[in-house]
């Protein structure tokens, strides 16, 4: 398993040449607000600037929280737009890098962003303001989100180009599309903007060196690495130090130096830790398992992947996207309730002057008026459609990334019990199958649809690693039919996993003798068909509860089922047959049949 750390570029900021220069330029600019007067507009550019390139020196700095919410305060007593929108963004910047609080950063970042929909001339400063909208969907892993913005950047703001460029090569690489990773890596370092910046050229020889590492260029992989550290060490470059540790532990490790591989992945987390960089340290803890276990200390592996995944479902539990999801539909329904009022307020004006005009003036203007309304409503349907879909895709996402904690757990306990009897061969085995298992929900969950392949690898594996734990307990056969493109047939991630775990759980829990699970997928007309057929207990032994009581994984699965139709018009379906007691049972879904290609 890897773990992809990238340090994001953060928008129109400028660094220089060591950290000295950057401290004696931050002193220069504390001297310059000194003299001048509070309520002026060169001061509150001044502590709007002072406040950007004190938190890239130093982002564990927490009192800045003050200073810029005494700037907003100035710059809205004043009236003065421009600074109250770029205050609102340093608060923003503060919340998510200072504190880790993708929440709070969210709410101002919309705040600025308000203003800047709202004033034509605001508009050239504010395209910085996507820039951070774009890093925190980055940050959740919501990287289409992330580009969209990103895009726009780009496109409106020349000045904001390495930015832009940057970021997308971060996303590209997040997303595992590492060409276009490299292509915008060498394109970022080959901008002007770069070759006098120290601070950038470190920021992405670190990350070109993981996508190196990533596409088994291991010596193109370290090269870069080391530019990077000899960078950070000869300007003082500490805002990317923590990353860079990380990114070079990787680099180490995939040449199989492993002492310098520990040694960097320490680093990062011992500087993340002090900084309270919840997702650095998450990274870290990733990177000293993938060594550990490569150094065979099977235990501190073992220690190390259970703080990742702590931090990992901390980090990317559903309920963080789906608050900021809502907060972006809360933005985008306040924007368009101003423009309605405002359109109402133009109308009515409207309606007074042609009722001055005359009886035809008026007529055109009641003619116009329910136009508008007519506009208004629609606007509002899909608004509330756009909604709907959101929070269907959010549970759809949230279901996808489910596994059951008890398989986890009881998992872990085995390696552990594996460990304790010294039993390493097993544990290793036991582990990288386990840590594979859990890498492909992970990355499976970020998507709708996946080609059938991969979900026969994930279902084989699951399989693999439940008869590992409870050897004897059942056999199994996965039959595809003869023909099928299972590289090019998609479907939805996880859809049997479910019923497999029903059937070892609950059908054999009562069976004396070992069980068996057949799994089989079929062309059916313009339908797939997937079944999952066992001769455990049957239902009717397993329910012990109210017989009105539906499994969890069967109404999930029905929902989701109800979802794919809705958007795909098919008939898709879920029947389960009861074969009776001691004969078993079987599960059938029928999906319609979609293809890559």
């Amino acid at each position: 398993m890897k773990y992809f750390l990238y340090v994001l570029s953060f928008v129109a900021i400028i660094f220089h040449a060591s950290a000295q220069q950057f401290r004696r330029e931050l002193d220069s600019l504390s001297q310059l607000m000194e003299g001048q007067s509070a309520s002026d507009t060169a001061t509150v550019d001044l502590r709007n600037h002072y406040t950007k390139q004190a938190l890239f020196a130093n982002p564990s700095d927490t009192t800045l929280l003050d200073f810029a919410e005494k700037t907003l305060e100035i710059s809205r007593k004043m009236g003065y737009g421009r600074g109250t929108m770029l205050a609102y963004e340093r608060m923003a910047l503060i919340y998510q890098y200072s504190f880790s609080n993708p929440y709070k950063a969210q709410e101002f970042y919309h705040k600025a962003l308000s203003l800047m929909e709202g004033d034509e001339q605001l508009r050239p400063y504010g395209w910085s303001i996507y820039g951070g909208i774009g890093t925190l969907y980055y940050e959740q892993e919501e990287y289409g989100k992330a580009l969209d913005f990103f895009k726009l950047v780009l496109k409106h703001d020349k000045s904001l180009e390495l930015t832009a460029t940057a970021n997308m090569a971060n996303i590209y690489g997040s997303l595992n599309q590492l060409d276009s990773a490299i292509y915008y890596y060498n394109k970022a370092l080959s901008l002007e903007q770069v070759r006098n910046n120290p601070t950038y050229k470190a920021n992405l020889y670190s990350n070109l060196s993981l996508i190196y590492g990533q596409d088994g260029q291991v010596d193109s992989a370290l090269v870069s690495a080391e530019k990077s550290m000899a960078l950070i060490e000869d300007y003082g470059i500490e805002f990317v130090r923590p990353t860079a540790y990380a990114n070079a532990s990787m680099a180490y490790l995939g040449n199989n130096d492993y002492e310098m591989a520990e040694k960097y992945a320490k680093l990062s987390l011992e500087l993340s830790d002090a900084q309270g960089n919840l997702f650095l340290q998450k990274s870290a803890w990733g990177t000293l398992a993938d060594v550990y276990a490569a150094k065979g200390d099977f235990s501190d592996a073992l220690e190390a992947y259970k703080k990742f995944s702590v931090l990992k479902d901390s980090l990317n539990g559903q309920n963080r996207r789906v608050e900021i999801n809502r907060k972006q539909l809360e933005f985008d329904f306040e924007k368009e309730r101003t423009v309605t009022k405002a359109e109402i307020e133009r109308q009515t004006t409207l309606k007074r002057a042609t009722l001055l005009g005359g009886g035809g003036l008026l007529l055109a203007s009641v003619f116009g008026f329910m136009l508008y309304k007519r506009r208004r409503d629609a606007v509002e349907q899909k608004k509330e459609a756009e909604f709907r879909a959101m929070v269907s895709d959010t549970e759809l996402k949230a279901l996808r990334a489910q596994m059951n904690p008890h398989f986890i757990f009881n998992s872990l306990n085995s390696i552990g019990d594996y460990i304790l009897k010294n039993d390493t061969g097993t544990a290793m085995e036991y582990l990288t199958k386990f840590a594979k298992l859990m890498r492909m929900v992970l990355e499976n969950s970020e998507f709708k649809e996946i080609p059938l392949e991969e979900d026969l690898k994930f279902l084989e594996l699951y399989l693999q690693v439940e008869s590992k734990r409870q050897p004897g307990r059942f056999s199994y056969k996965i039959r595809v039919e003869e023909g099928l493109d299972v590289q090019n047939i998609l479907v939805p991630p996880l859809l049997l996993q479910p019923f497999i775990e029903n059937s070892i759980w609950h059908g054999f829990a009562q069976k004396s003798e070992q069980g068996h699970i057949s799994i089989g997928i079929a062309k059916q007309g313009d339908m797939l068909l997937c079944t999952v057929d066992d001769d455990g207990m049957g239902r009717q032994a397993e329910d012990v509860g109210p017989a009105t009581k539906k499994s969890f994984g069967v109404a999930i699965t029905e929902s989701r089922l109800e979802i794919l139709n809705t958007q795909k018009n098919t008939k898709g379906r879920l029947n389960i047959l009861d074969k009776g007691r001691e004969k078993g049972t079987r599960v059938e879904v029928s999906l319609p049949l979609e293809t890559i290609f």
